[in-house]
């Protein structure tokens, strides 16, 4: 699996962060209880997995096991952004197993999700270097870029330039903040700091874009999600901002059968028709490209190398 190459060599590394997350469960009590399900199916730890390769890039990194506490908290506050999309969006599946707010409430799974980053400021604790900082500076742009979407909803009048802000904020930034504070706590020089910043904005504006097509194209079964949620709920996203600038009047009657009769198939066709997927996948290339070309200011060497058939995985992902 392509994964577990990327990330081979923070294997035991990731273990162990999984490892403090499940300690970090009280035994007893609803918390284990609604939380065990979650830590039994992960998901791909790309956070923490980006994280811990970048402070690989320079020599002066040392140990990576110093910097797992720093790994676990990005992915507690991954966690719990998760289970407060899930209630946003109201979604009844997560990796392929019923979310917390479906199984028990939305209140239920906005306040694990809370617990989960009350757990991320646990492993912050400790740590200078501007790493907490650095952390609630990343929650700020999550923020919002979730809220700007929410107030967005269902106006169906968002822009392309808007909308690219919006997905950098709440998905670019993530990726980009593990992969720069890797290099930064290891040591890297200024210019590594920023190209591998650079590297993780890409990666993560390919992650969105692609999440955006596979919700329109992707079968559940291999999400482990429901699709067509974006239309749904109506959020716009690249394809149906597209479509909306080029037929506009096709695009009001699609959206008129989504809102009141709930169906999706009028708008899935004219987003196909109208080039609206492959002018998506366009620009999927351009970030894909960027990423690409922000790797020749990181150190060559296998780190890199792997860093590079990451950024060429998340272009061609089905899940």
């Amino acid at each position: 699996m392509v994964l577990q190459y990327v990330f081979a060599s923070v294997e035991e590394e990731l273990g162990t962060v999984m490892q403090l997350i499940r300690a970090s469960v009280p035994k007893d009590g609803y918390l284990y209880k609604v939380c065990t399900p979650l830590a039994e199916k992960p998901g791909k730890g790309i956070r923490p997995g980006l994280f811990l390769l970048s402070t690989q890039l320079v020599s002066s990194g040392g140990n990576v096991s110093r910097f797992i506490p720093v790994a676990t908290a990005l992915e507690l506050v991954h966690w719990a952004s998760l289970l407060h999309d899930d209630v946003i969006d109201e979604a009844t599946t997560r990796r392929g197993i019923p979310t917390v707010n479906s199984i028990y409430s939305p209140t239920t799974a906005i306040l694990v999700g809370d617990f989960f980053f009350s757990r991320a400021l646990y492993f912050l604790n400790d740590y200078g270097n501007g790493v907490l900082e650095t952390i609630a500076k990343l929650l700020l742009d999550l923020v919002s870029g979730q809220v700007a979407e929410q107030m967005e909803r269902g106006q169906y009048c968002l822009t392309e330039a808007t909308y690219l802000q919006l997905i950098g904020d709440k998905t670019a930034r993530f990726l980009a903040t593990a992969c720069s504070l890797g290099t930064r706590l290891a040591g890297a020089s200024g210019d590594i700091v920023a190209s591998a910043e650079e590297y993780g904005y890409c990666l993560g504006m390919v992650y969105q874009l692609r999440d955006d097509l596979l919700d329109i194209t992707g079968s559940e079964g291999v999400l482990g999600k429901e699709t067509g949620i974006d239309m749904a709920m109506g959020i716009e996203t690249l394809p149906s901002i597209r479509a909306r600038a080029l037929l506009p009047q096709e695009y009001r009657q699609a959206i008129v059968a989504v809102v009141e009769d709930g169906c999706h198939a009028l708008l899935r066709e004219l987003l196909w028709e109208c080039g609206a997927l492959e002018y998506t996948e366009d620009l999927i290339r351009y970030y894909a490209d960027r990423g690409e070309e922000s790797l020749e200011g990181l150190p060559e060497g296998d780190i890199r190398d792997r860093l590079k058939l990451l950024l060429r995985y998340v272009v061609l992902r089905e899940c």
